[in-house]
């Protein structure tokens, strides 16, 4: 997607010139914060412009320098300001995401303040260096599907001959094609609009005939993700495979996943019955069904609809802190610090016992959090995407066998525990206090010092819990921006 193609749709919308001259000038210093905070996170490089330093080593460009008004002059100072270093020697892959994400935060931040969607979160990422990269989907597939899409969208299903479904809830195709989708008969595997156009082993199935579209549809509103799609007649999320780079990572749906998750879910499930948790649940994946030969690219990873407490409210994490903005209104009813404690407890203290008591590394940032809220206060947080988790060998493998069979290969491809804690912790901390410290502070005033001093209280709480390692790694960065110029897909991380 290019920003000429943005500035004609606009124009075609009857958006003013003056509002998008405004929304393209707060996207640029958006995506140029960003991609300087990556570069200061993993080498330690700080660019000459103007910033606040954060907690959990954020950063924030608060001016763009002098001169630097476009895409074209942004990248004429990086490339100065970066000759030499190893973002330098692979500039042209810095300038082709720079553009693209420009483009796409300017799209999103024209369609997001009218959006009616579940997750409208339209500002642009917090935690990748290219907020709303997109690279695959044209403006046109965009504009039909997305999280910022105003009405619901029709999920197209294929008939495959050659299906495999893997779950303990439900015992036949019939069942669980009843569950998710509302529809009688055989199983039917959906397909996210955009992975018609932009998968060619789907294209290829298709035209040859090996799978067939159904007439049969059902309506959803994607979710943050944009591949996370919530059915609406049933309130089940399917987790669908894009042919596409979205924020920063090739978004298929690998074998592992597809096989391991509703196990791990199960895993994850039995262990929290036994921890006597009541500040953690989950979203547990339930099922997953793919084409048995080319399932990366046609299948799902199905989870249930979210089950609230009595009493209780729950609230996707990005919908307080982006998009619409909601903790702006609790805030308003209860203390900024009181919240912010209980906000501390719920999302830290299931993780990381987790982590340390039980072999299982979860992903709590932003994206992946339902806040569980009681008289506006957190009291839980609900986890999704487990079918991401980095998984102890040494503690869970026999819990996990006795669950059923993992997927051959598991172990070989398992990464390191230690970087599962790694990662867990960058996501609890930057990847998501983070954001909620820096919003307390702007919206409401908060003294950034005494956020700090609540989470530094938290982790002495959970001290019982053997913390010490986890609290070390508070300044572990995984090396996102690397790994995305370099094109590569390994788990990287350095110490800062």
């Amino acid at each position: 997607m290019k920003l000429a193609e943005v500035r004609r749709w606009a124009r075609g919308q009857g958006i003013g010139a003056a509002r998008v001259r405004r929304t393209y000038e707060a996207a640029l210093l958006h995506v140029t914060s960003r991609v300087v905070q990556a570069i200061y996170r993993e080498s330690g490089l700080l660019l000459p412009m103007p910033a606040r330093l954060l907690p959990f080593r954020r950063l924030e460009v608060t001016a763009l320098p002098a001169g630097v008004r476009t895409v074209p002059s942004l990248l004429a100072t990086l490339r100065r300001s970066l000759k030499g270093t190893e973002y330098g020697r692979r500039f042209p892959a810095l300038r082709h995401d720079i553009e693209n994400s420009v483009a796409n935060v300017v799209l999103n931040r024209l369609l997001g303040p009218k959006a009616r969607s579940l997750e409208p979160a339209y500002q642009g990422h917090q935690y990748w260096p290219f907020p709303a990269l997109r690279v695959g989907p044209s403006l046109e597939q965009v504009l039909a599907c997305s999280h910022l899409t105003r009405k619901p969208v029709v999920l197209p299903l294929v008939e495959v001959d050659d299906c495999r479904l893997i779950s303990a809830r439900f015992g036949s195709h019939t069942a669980f094609q009843r569950a998710w989708s509302g529809l009688k008969g055989e199983a039917l595997i959906p397909v996210h609009p955009w992975q018609l156009e932009l998968s060619p082993v789907v294209r290829e199935l298709l035209k040859t005939g090996s799978v067939r579209l159904s007439s049969h549809k059902v309506e959803m509103i994607p979710l943050a993700s944009q591949r996370t799609c919530r059915i609406l007649a049933t309130g089940y999320d399917v987790k669908l495979p894009v042919d596409a780079t979205l924020t920063g990572e090739h978004r298929l749906l690998y074998r592992l996943n597809l096989e391991n998750a509703p196990l791990v879910s199960a895993l994850a499930e039995e262990l929290l019955r036994e921890s006597g948790l009541r500040t953690l649940a989950f979203q547990p994946d339930v099922a997953s069904v793919f084409h048995r030969q080319f399932g990366s690219h046609l299948g799902a990873i199905v989870r249930p609809p979210l089950k609230p407490r009595a009493g209780e409210r729950l609230v996707p994490a990005i919908n307080l802190w982006t998009g619409p903005h909601e903790g702006r209104a609790l805030l308003r009813r209860v203390p900024v610090e009181k919240f912010f404690t209980r906000y501390c407890r719920a999302l830290m203290e299931g993780p990381v016992a987790f982590y340390t008591e039980w072999g299982m590394a979860f992903e709590p940032h932003l994206q992946n959090v339902y806040v569980g809220l009681r008289d506006s206060l957190p009291t839980r947080i609900m986890l999704r995407d487990l079918d991401n988790s980095i998984i102890d060998p040494r503690r869970v493998r026999g819990r996990l066998r006795a669950l059923g069979n993992p997927a051959k290969d598991t172990w070989r491809h398992m990464p390191p525990y230690p970087d599962g804690g790694r990662r867990m912790v960058q996501a609890m901390l930057y990847g998501h206090l983070g954001e909620v410290i820096w919003r307390l502070s702007e919206d409401h005033g908060a003294d950034t010092g005494r956020l700090m001093a609540i989470v530094d209280h938290t982790w002495n709480e959970l001290r019982a819990f053997g913390v010490q390692q986890l609290r070390g790694w508070s300044n572990s960065v995984k090396t996102t921006l690397r790994t995305r110029l370099r094109r590569a897909t390994a788990l990287r991380f350095v110490e800062r």
